[in-house]
């Protein structure tokens, strides 16, 4: 909706530093394909931030990335019943801990990265475990 996303980037930055094209690729993961970001959303978006001193560059690796000053995380504090109603919307939350969207989107960035210099049978027989073991998981938990 107009005026969350800045809202919903900061509540990202929160759970940990990152920068636009960063932001770009777990926006996408997490809310795609009903949204897809850009970057011609997405840096302006920043920059606001940034000059509202709700964000600020922290130092490390070679890309800039950004965190929430104290201020920022005032502003998160005070606007959680707009994040309550995008994650209602949506199905997504900006909480780490509490959605799989951003693991299985680092998953898939290091499985890709080696696609062609693994043996693809056994990286097939790797996954298969791993959701049989999850499927477990369910299973112990009663659902």
């Amino acid at each position: 909706m107009p005026g969350e996303l800045p809202l919903v980037i900061l509540a990202l930055l929160n759970v940990r530093p990152q920068g636009g094209y960063e932001l770009l690729r777990e926006l996408e993961q997490r809310y795609g394909p009903a949204y897809r970001p850009s970057p011609g959303s997405i840096y302006p978006a920043l920059a606001a931030l940034r000059a509202e001193e709700l964000v600020e560059p922290v130092e490390g690796g070679r890309r800039t990335a950004f965190a929430p000053t104290p201020e920022g995380r005032r502003m998160l504090a005070d606007q959680q019943d707009v994040l309550a109603r995008v994650e209602a919307r949506t199905g997504n939350t900006s909480d780490e801990d509490r959605s799989l969207q951003a693991l299985l989107g680092r998953f898939t960035d290091r499985v890709s990265r080696v696609a062609g210099h693994v043996d693809r049978a056994a990286v097939e027989r790797i996954l298969d475990k791993a959701a049989k073991t999850i499927a477990d998981l369910e299973t112990q938990h009663g659902q």
